[in-house]
């Protein structure tokens, strides 16, 4: 009988443990419940506004990391014949600029001229997708006969002439870098500032000739001429 009484004593133990699990997994569940159907907190103000302004940050900084210019090429702004910097396409941006730095050496500005500025795009396209950088094409052509075919110094009994170019990725190929480092290069410098000079054209061209799309090339014609 004492063996009978053992394990009836073991099943009763069992059978209110399994109660005691039971009821507390219900509460468990009901505590659960309560949670889901109350409203959760609405963040503090600072924290909605704090979030608000990083949405309007990325939102504001969309326009801007595809813009032509850059924040530096704000010097552009100094240029009487510019509306505002960021408006502006590259290449009206870069002639502005270069005439800001004429005006400050005491030079007449330069004016823009199509027939350069086509003989300008067609070179830096030509560099692009032939793969060189060079004043002179693969295949002989210099900037001169470029200027003539371009219809620019064709039947003129006199003219001076000159080129600059450049191409850059990133930070330095904006107007402003580009512009700014012509500056500081003795032989660019002497064209920017040359005296003899009157008109120019300017092309910026998306792609490079050693970076494929990455980047921008720009040319530079400079003349005058007596036709």
């Amino acid at each position: 009988m004492g063996w009978i009484l053992v394990v009836a004593v073991a099943w009763l133990f069992l059978l209110v443990l399994a109660v005691a699990i039971l009821r507390s997994a219900a509460e468990a569940d009901r505590a659960a419940e309560r949670r889901r159907q109350e409203p959760r907190p609405r963040p503090a103000t600072s924290e909605r506004r704090r979030r608000a302004a990083r949405a309007a940050v990325i939102v504001v900084a969309v326009p801007l990391a595809g813009a032509t210019l850059g924040a530096r090429d704000a010097d552009a702004v100094g240029c009487k014949t510019a509306r505002a910097a960021s408006q502006m396409p590259a290449p009206s941006a870069t002639l502005c600029l270069i005439n800001h730095q004429r005006r400050a050496h005491g030079l007449a500005s330069l004016v823009g001229n199509a027939r350069l500025g086509r003989a300008a795009t067609l070179h830096a396209w030509d560099m692009i997708h032939r793969g060189y950088f060079a004043h002179t094409s693969p295949d002989g052509i210099g900037f001169a006969e470029r200027l003539r075919r371009a219809g620019y110094i064709r039947g003129c009994t006199s003219w001076a002439v000159g080129e600059t170019l450049a191409w850059g990725s990133g930070t330095e190929s904006s107007p402003w870098s580009r512009v700014a480092a012509w500056m500081h290069s003795p032989p660019h410098r002497a064209v920017l500032l040359g005296a003899t000079y009157r008109e120019a054209g300017i092309a910026v061209l998306n792609g490079t000739p050693g970076m494929g799309p990455r980047g921008f090339t720009y040319v530079g014609e400079f003349g005058r001429r007596h036709c």
